[in-house]
């Protein structure tokens, strides 16, 4: 039997509960913009279980799983990437959600959803001009 999941999208944070995410965000109208998210991330739907998301093993999974058949690829220094996925789980301990390590939560949450990584750093300067997201963490192919 399948089990549903929680996903968002990393465009404009819809929260779908599925088997699997939309390929095209009912919101915003993004293509395969939805990454795997656990329960806590999300005021929108509750659960009584879900998978969990609270190990560097399974936060550095699911980054890779994200970023299959993108233009995008999880940066191949794992060190790096692992040290990324220990201050989001640092900030999911500290503040609820597993915010970028590398950026600073302005205390209102509607905006500090933007902050939620994946973010959409597609539309950022620094990913247009040097290939990567905001801290690192997604590299183009």
């Amino acid at each position: 039997m399948a089990v549903k999941k929680l996903w968002r999208c990393n465009v404009c944070n819809d929260v779908h509960y599925g088997i699997r995410p939309p390929t095209v965000c009912p919101t915003c109208g993004v293509k395969n913009a939805y990454t795997l998210i656990d329960y806590p991330e999300t005021k929108k739907v509750i659960l009584d279980k879900g998978e969990r998301l609270d190990t560097e093993e399974k936060l550095m999974d699911t980054w890779e799983k994200f970023a299959e058949g993108k233009p995008f690829k999880v940066n191949p220094d794992k060190e790096f990437v692992r040290t990324l996925a220990k201050g989001e789980l640092e900030n999911l301990k500290n503040h609820g959600l597993k915010y970028c390590p590398c950026r600073i939560t302005a205390g209102e949450p509607e905006e500090d959803l933007n902050l939620i990584c994946p973010c959409n750093f597609f539309i950022q300067p620094v990913y247009k001009e040097t290939g990567e997201c905001w801290c690192g963490l997604f590299v183009k192919r």
